[in-house]
């Protein structure tokens, strides 16, 4: 627990588990009557690059750049897994592999009126670094990273 107030939880997330975590929020009273837990609508990064499974590792490259997962979506922008730098060393037909065969799927996701402790839970839970914001019609409309989620806690136990 004491990773989350040192910052070191990006790189060691995994020394962390859901347990850690709610043990060390129950310990502290860091969120006031007069605070709130930030929804992720409020907190996501919006627009997001999505992929889809028709496209190739290649195609999508030039995004890792930037980004290090990208949500996968079908032609109705709902989304169907997500795909990360990583999945490329699975890629059986190297740059020419479709997203579809390395993605992780089915998709963890999270509605935009959920918490940001919401987000931080789930991420521990099932050990991932970032999650789809959906509609209520499964469609992706922002993401967020366990950064965004830190961010968002520090700002809670610093008021």
């Amino acid at each position: 627990p004491e990773a989350i107030i040192s910052g070191e939880w990006p790189e060691n997330s995994f020394l962390l588990s859901y347990n850690d975590l709610r043990a060390y929020l129950e310990s502290q009273e860091a969120v006031q009557e007069d605070q709130r837990v930030a929804l992720l609508s409020e907190t996501m990064s919006a627009p997001v690059l999505v992929a889809t499974p028709l496209q190739t590792l290649e195609e999508v490259e030039c995004h890792f750049e930037a980004v290090s997962g990208l949500p996968v979506v079908d032609s109705s922008l709902r989304c169907v897994g997500v795909v990360v730098k990583n999945d490329r060393a699975k890629a059986s037909h190297g740059p020419k592999t479709k997203i579809g065969e390395v993605m992780t799927s089915p998709a963890i996701t999270l509605a935009s009126d959920k918490t940001v402790m919401d987000a931080a839970v789930l991420m521990l839970k099932k050990k991932i670094h970032r999650v789809p914001i959906v509609n209520q019609d499964e469609q992706v409309i922002g993401i967020i990273t366990r950064a965004d989620v830190l961010r968002e806690l520090e700002g809670l136990l610093k008021m």
